[in-house]
């Protein structure tokens, strides 16, 4: 016997009319591409597209890493932002004088009403000189 004619002849007509693109995928699909005869001196180009391949997959989920790290950042820094103007707010309040008067006056201090003066040294030591034009 020489083998089955019939279904050589349908895997034919299967291929026929699909064409070079069609040939190819079947090819591909049912493994008879990668067993025929230029199909090791193809192995290195087809390394190389794989490996093409992986690398473009790997820069993709990089780079959406690193836009999603982007936005996080900078939601942040809007919070951090929001929360210093809180805080120097808060502290500007703090600060004033009727305020720190206010919450001093619980704990038993009372605002002067007159004006401070300015205190001089008083040097023991003075000289004759010192002593006749008046100078402190």
């Amino acid at each position: 016997m020489t083998g089955n004619k019939f279904k050589k002849q349908q895997k034919e007509k299967a291929y026929a009319g699909n064409g070079r693109t069609g040939r190819f995928f079947a090819g591909l699909l049912d493994g008879s591409l990668l067993t025929g005869k230029s199909a090791p001196s193809q192995l290195p180009f087809i390394f190389y597209l794989s490996g093409l391949a992986l690398f473009l997959i790997f820069n993709a989920y990089y780079a959406e890493k690193k836009a999603r790290e982007a936005d996080r950042l900078q939601q942040e820094m809007t919070a951090l932002r929001i929360r210093y103007v809180q805080v120097k707010s808060e502290y500007m309040y703090l600060t004033n004088r009727s305020e720190i008067s206010r919450r001093l006056r619980t704990r038993g201090f009372v605002e002067p009403k007159e004006p401070p003066r300015p205190v001089y040294e008083v040097r023991k030591d003075k000289g004759l000189m010192d002593r006749l034009l008046g100078r402190n």
